[in-house]
């Protein structure tokens, strides 16, 4: 593939992964968060062509007018770094030591495993309306609180619209192939 103006990441002749596709021509909504953190070099959203048509799978099945808005693919390492810079400090203001372990433990410098972000086999994303909005699915990207774990609206007394919400990304996730990840609602994995 192309590298994005600047040439590649520093220490990449071209990205590690062979057979990623930028997901712009596949019409999703696309905000490149990291990018617009400065974490990564690059506002293309890419994956494995794989999991981008396991993906267009999962919008079919999505209630009509609805689409998918993708915040993140492939990662490379560098970008990985950046971020669980930014989450230490974040989390270092809560003084919670497991916190810290949990969501900003060291990346490792291979990384073999297929659903990974570091191997495009990972997205992170949420539902969107037909205007493009996004539906309201209780916290935002990243939040690294107990409100993002994937069941947590299914408690009882829990707000019921974002309850409805999670389920439907659920059904057409699951049912399109991905694995979920109990901490995070917005993160999907697969082994395509």
């Amino acid at each position: 593939g192309r590298h994005p103006p600047g040439g590649p990441a520093r220490g990449h002749a071209r990205p590690p992964v062979r057979g990623l596709v930028d997901l712009q021509p596949f019409g999703f909504v696309l905000e490149p968060r990291y990018w617009f953190y400065g974490w990564s070099r690059t506002p293309k959203i890419r994956l494995r062509r794989a999991v981008a048509g396991q993906l267009l799978e999962a919008r079919r099945l999505l209630p009509r007018g609805w689409d998918l808005k993708i915040w993140d693919g492939y990662r490379t390492y560098e970008t990985q770094v950046r971020m669980i810079a930014s989450f230490r400090k974040r989390l270092a203001l809560s003084g919670n030591e497991l916190l810290i372990w949990r969501y900003a433990a060291k990346p490792k410098r291979v990384m073999t495993r297929m659903d990974s972000h570091r191997t495009g086999g990972a997205v992170d994303l949420t539902l969107v309306d037909g205007k493009g909005r996004e539906l309201d699915m209780g916290t935002d990207h990243d939040a690294l609180v107990p409100e993002a774990a994937l069941t947590f609206y299914e408690r009882r007394g829990r707000d019921p619209k974002i309850r409805e919400n999670r389920r439907i990304l659920v059904r057409a996730m699951a049912e399109a192939g991905f694995l979920r990840y109990a901490p995070e609602w917005w993160h999907w994995a697969s082994r395509a």
